[in-house]
């Protein structure tokens, strides 16, 4: 998982159900989202000189259009990649406008009059990466968004992209459809296209012979590494596309085709095994079984995909440039926690997080403290929902877990299992407080931070359900796997106490708060597709059906050089 992103709902989108995205705080929604439009900007005077050009940058793109080079599109080349990239994010439509003139240039001379547009062209990239850092509230020195594009991740994504924009150019991507799953060993009509697709995005390593010979020329050797130095002779030849355009660099798919098992409708081992990947790469049960949600991925077109990667990148690049040495990042729909200590990642753990109708908030704050042994005071929301419909089918829920019941004058109460379940199907005027031990929701560790949610992180009593793929499961809080290891951390480097924390340690009943000599900056982010460390791109799921609410775009002020 990359870096955390500003996000920022688009306030143009219908009104959600979960009203509380409209609360947030301002500094939560600043260090959550990203690049807003703001009132105040578009009211300022104009610009009447533009902003300066990066000597760098305007060396760089001076010297390509001054020298006699050998290629005549290097010029063209050097701002190709981020213009792309910020069109397929809409930034702006300057961008896009800016990418098919770019295009248009490739591979010839350009005219003094085009020579001065390109030069327009970089001036528009200068302004939108210092309008980033006039928006950026770095807690720590952090460098200019303008060394952005020479980062090898950055031109690592960019090749991607270029790959995918290639690919949806030169193929057909018709949306499939299954009247029901399609398990190994059956036999269906969908085998060969499903087959071609997982070719062309290099997840078989040979070409099926169902594949026609048009898209087959298509097709070109992959680059031997990702984030190199070294562009695919495709995307500078034409606009053929590697078939790994999403797989890890080395995947070298071979151009020759190859006959498929005696029965070209029957789902193989060798396609099972090429679908396992894929569902791996997209957060899915790793089953080989087509369902509803891998047939979903199988449709995403190439420029649905490059989309998808821009948008996230761009938001990930923004928010991760100011954040300090050290913190807690949660990707909710990745069910991922990274925990980054002076710059380097030192504990990766999977996490359960909210339901689609309890979604985990995005947010920014400080743990502040560690409780051990936490009791848990459970809020009137759950007990509604997730007690009572317990206690009406089992009058010893109560009891069996844990639970002590309380009136609202806090007066402890007790009734018989057959009173329990009574007061369940009618009014229940009671608080409830689960006491420490085995079955506490919140296992032995909870890790507090100030927020207007009441979320926090979190063991568990039901540590199986990591297991599970698909893991929006709670009501919002956040259940870490790794939590003995992170507590640990804490214990080690802030908890103040530490000699305290070691008498009660064996002690699982007894509950005790532990302040902190520092606190530790904690992030939830919304990132569904990212460039991992390997070289693919993963995507995952838009559980709470946000991303179509987040917006880059940016004030048409900044691109007054037009």
């Amino acid at each position: 998982m990359m870096p955390v992103s500003r996000l920022t709902p688009n306030p143009n989108k219908r009104k959600r159900s979960w009203s509380s995205v409209k609360r947030w705080p301002l500094s939560t929604l600043l260090m959550g989202l990203s690049l807003v439009v703001i009132e105040s900007y578009a009211a300022e005077p104009p610009v009447t000189a533009p902003l300066s050009v990066e000597p760098q940058t305007g060396e760089l793109l001076a010297d390509a259009l001054s020298s006699e080079v050998a290629d005549p599109d290097t010029a063209v080349e050097l701002i190709l990649g981020q213009t792309l990239l910020l069109s397929l994010a809409d930034v702006s439509p300057v961008f896009s406008a800016n990418y098919q003139q770019l295009i248009q240039w490739r591979q010839r001379a350009l005219d003094n009059e085009e020579q001065v547009k390109l030069q327009q062209m970089q001036l528009q990239l200068d302004n939108y990466w210092q309008y980033l850092d006039a928006q950026a509230e770095c807690m720590t020195p952090c460098s200019s968004a303008a060394l952005l594009p020479k980062d090898a991740h950055f031109r690592a994504v960019v090749l991607k992209l270029k790959q995918l924009i290639a690919l949806a150019e030169s193929s057909t991507w018709d949306t499939l459809i299954l009247e029901d799953k399609l398990s190994p060993g059956q036999e269906s009509p969908l085998i060969a296209p499903i087959a071609q697709r997982l070719f062309l995005l290099g997840f078989l390593a040979e070409m099926p012979s169902t594949v026609s010979e048009s898209v087959a020329d298509k097709v070109s050797v992959p680059v031997s590494e990702l984030g190199s130095e070294s562009v695919i002779k495709s995307d500078i030849e034409s606009d053929r596309i590697s078939p790994d355009a999403t797989t890890p660099a080395g995947a070298v798919a071979q151009s020759k085709q190859v006959a498929t098992a005696n029965n070209p409708l029957r789902y193989d081992d060798a396609l099972v095994s090429a679908i396992k990947d894929f569902q791996t790469q997209h957060g899915l049960q790793a089953d080989g079984v087509i369902g509803k949600q891998t047939l979903y991925w199988l449709n995403q077109s190439p420029y649905a995909r490059a989309q998808l990667l821009a948008k996230s990148t761009l938001r990930q690049l923004i928010f991760t440039r100011p954040l300090p040495a050290s913190y807690l990042m949660i990707n909710i729909p990745a069910f991922e926690l990274q925990f980054v200590e002076a710059g380097k990642m030192i504990l990766n753990s999977k996490v359960i997080v909210g339901k689609a109708s309890r979604p985990t908030p995005l947010l920014s704050s400080h743990i502040s403290s560690v409780v051990l042994n936490p009791q848990w005071r459970v809020p009137r929301t759950i007990v509604r929902r997730d007690i009572l419909p317990h206690i009406r089918q089992d009058g010893h829920y109560l009891q069996d877990r844990g639970f002590d019941v309380y009136d609202y004058d806090g007066t402890r109460v007790e009734h018989s299992p057959q009173e329990w379940q009574e007061l369940a199907s009618s009014h229940f005027p009671y608080r409830l407080v689960q006491r420490p031990g085995a079955k506490n929701a919140l296992g032995r560790y909870k890790f507090h931070f100030d927020n207007s949610f009441s979320v926090y992180l979190h063991g568990t009593s039901e540590p199986s359900l990591f297991k599970k793929t698909d893991r929006a499961l709670s009501s919002g809080c956040i259940r870490v796997e790794k939590v003995e290891e992170l507590a640990r951390w804490f214990q080690t480097h802030l908890v103040k106490d530490t000699r305290l924390w070691d008498k009660l340690a064996p002690n699982t009943t007894q509950s005790q708060w532990f302040a902190l000599s520092d606190t530790m900056p904690v992030y939830t982010v919304y990132w569904t597709a990212w460039l991992d460390d390997a070289g693919q791109i993963q995507y995952r799921n838009d559980i709470y059906q946000l991303e179509a609410e987040f917006t880059q775009a940016v004030p048409a002020a900044i691109f007054y050089i037009l």
